[in-house]
């Protein structure tokens, strides 16, 4: 419940500061007084929009600050422990603006996004206004109603995430099926062309060895040429080649009787020149023996390349790039057939999760019908109390042409004010009267059945007088009677049924004006009652009435 509202520099609000109780607390006030800058200022700290317009007059912030007791609402203690905000039973929240307009939100003195403010205002408390009944003329808000009365938003959450879930894996089916469709030709193409690059069968580095082979193939005979010719100047068969030379020379050197050491060095030399030549020899003569000049291999050699060089103009790459070209084909045809062959299963998993979103939706439906009979039922006793007796309210369902987040229903609220009237929209039939008391039998409905413990009615009365007022304030008295509930009022029926009573008024001092609220006691009481009663002039008569007024509601309750 809230314990605690402080207001700083709000408008002409400099510094107010009120304690809230338990029950029904009524608010009243002349027109201008202020009455709505204490509601706004309660919306502000719960997370509502603000500009710096609203910042007092040349002051340079306004802060408001709500201290909560959650100790019975645990759906906000668990909103507070998964973040880290709890501070046991206690929960404040704290929202500043300044004069340029920057605001920042608090909870528990832990700086959060306002979005966060927001979120767990919803859960701490529900404010009625006197605009509900506007809404109420829009069907889509129907919907709403109902589930707040049956406490069907956690079920409705469910649904939400099924549909959720249903609808984004059922959007990339529907992409990756349009891909596949739109790059079917690309696919016929790609396969095309790894079939033929397939049966050209290229491995890598291919092309470089062919070539290779090709060009030394192509220059045999100028190579074998060169090669004999080296031969012959080496080791002919006259005596003038060079390894006869070398041998020549190393016999004459090793026949001269001197082991100096210079000659004995020129020896080795020379006798290692004749064993390289000799070497080399061998290997010249292998070089020859490697070729092996075969017209047919050659002219496959030759075929081979050009069928590279043909494909590989034919997919405009180099010839030494073809082969990587080739896997980079294979890969794209791979992936696509990926996405091809993954559809049937995408497709079944859609199927899946939309007939888990039927079943949770059909649930909900069920639900819905069953809280719909007995919110029918509340609501005709209601609109009976509010001098409606004639009076019949129906939620008539239409099943939507498609699943939504809100499941399968669409509901409209249809009445019928007088016996032998038929049943219709109820935004064809309610005059200003007639539509005030209709909001607010659905307002009380609704609260009676919240979670929430402490609500805010705004001036809910608008439109209603005389003994169907009273009967309004008993009503609000009851639903306060099971938690808080923070009435303000122009209806001195109502505001006399409250188990407390606050007044809201404007100060002039000087130059400057303000506002405040505070409490009444007893005699206050009479006098503010008499005051809403009988207007500026308070009269013994008035007076008495009011005394009447609080005495015959204490007697009641």
């Amino acid at each position: 419940m809230l314990q605690n509202l402080t207001i700083r520099n709000i408008a002409i609000a400099d510094n107010i500061e009120i304690d809230w109780q338990t029950g029904m607390t009524s608010i009243s006030g002349e027109t201008g007084a202020g009455k709505s800058i204490l509601l706004n200022s309660l919306s502000l700290a719960l997370g509502d929009r603000a500009d710096s317009g609203i910042v007092r007059h040349g002051e340079k912030r306004a802060e408001v600050v709500a201290s909560f007791n959650v100790e019975r609402i645990p759906e906000a203690q668990q909103w507070l422990v998964e973040r880290d905000l709890d501070e046991g039973h206690d929960c404040i929240l704290r929202r500043t603006i300044s004069a340029e307009g920057r605001s920042r939100g608090y909870i528990n003195g832990q700086p959060v996004p306002l979005a966060e403010l927001k979120t767990l205002g919803e859960r701490l408390i529900d404010i009625h206004s006197q605009h509900a009944h506007q809404s109420l003329m829009r069907s889509s808000t129907h919907l709403t109603l109902l589930d707040d009365y049956g406490l069907l938003n956690s079920q409705k959450s469910k649904a939400k995430d099924a549909w959720l879930s249903w609808q984004g894996l059922e959007r990339k089916y529907s992409q990756l099926k349009a891909n596949v469709e739109e790059n079917s030709a690309h696919r016929q193409l790609l396969q095309y062309q790894c079939e033929e690059l397939n049966e050209l069968d290229l491995t890598a580095n291919e092309v470089e060895q062919l070539e290779s082979d090709f060009q030394r193939m192509e220059q045999s005979h100028t190579l074998l040429e060169g090669a004999y010719s080296t031969i012959s100047r080496i080791d002919n068969d006259a005596d003038d080649g060079i390894l006869a030379a070398l041998k020549a020379a190393s016999n004459a050197l090793n026949r001269l009787p001197d082991n100096a050491a210079p000659l004995s060095s020129a020896k080795g030399l020379l006798d290692s020149a004749v064993i390289q030549v000799e070497e080399c020899l061998h290997d010249l003569g292998d070089y020859i023996d490697s070729f092996d000049i075969d017209e047919e291999q050659k002219h496959n050699l030759e075929s081979r390349l050009d069928s590279i060089h043909t494909l590989a103009r034919k997919h405009q790459v180099h010839s030494n790039d073809l082969y990587a070209h080739h896997q980079q084909l294979l890969a794209e045809l791979d992936a696509t057939s990926a996405n091809s062959d993954s559809l049937p299963e995408l497709e079944a998993e859609v199927e899946k999760r939309k007939q888990t979103l039927l079943k949770i939706t059909a649930q909900l439906t069920k639900q819905r019908k069953k809280a719909a009979k007995a919110f029918e039922a509340e609501i005709i006793d209601k609109l009976a109390q509010l001098a409606m007796p004639g009076a019949r309210f129906e939620v008539k369902f239409k099943e939507q042409a498609a699943l939504s987040h809100t499941g399968a229903d669409q509901v409209e609220f249809y009445i019928s004010l007088n016996p032998g009237q038929p049943l219709q929209p109820l935004a064809k039939v309610a005059s200003g009267g007639e539509l005030s008391r209709v909001s607010l039998a659905v307002q009380v409905v609704c609260a009676e059945h919240s979670t929430i413990p402490t609500l805010v009615f705004d001036e809910v009365d608008v439109g209603i007088s005389g003994a169907t007022a009273e009967i309004v304030g008993h009503m609000l008295r009851s639903v306060g009677s099971r938690g808080q509930v923070i009435c303000v009022t122009h209806l001195p029926q109502v505001a006399a049924v409250g188990h407390n009573h606050c007044v809201v008024q404007k100060l002039h001092e000087k130059e400057r004006t303000t506002t405040d609220i505070r409490h009444l006691n007893d005699g206050q009481r009479v006098d503010e009652i008499a005051r809403m009663l009988g207007g500026i002039d308070i009269t013994a008569q008035t007076r008495a009435h009011a005394e009447e007024m609080l005495a015959r509601q204490q007697r009641q309750h």
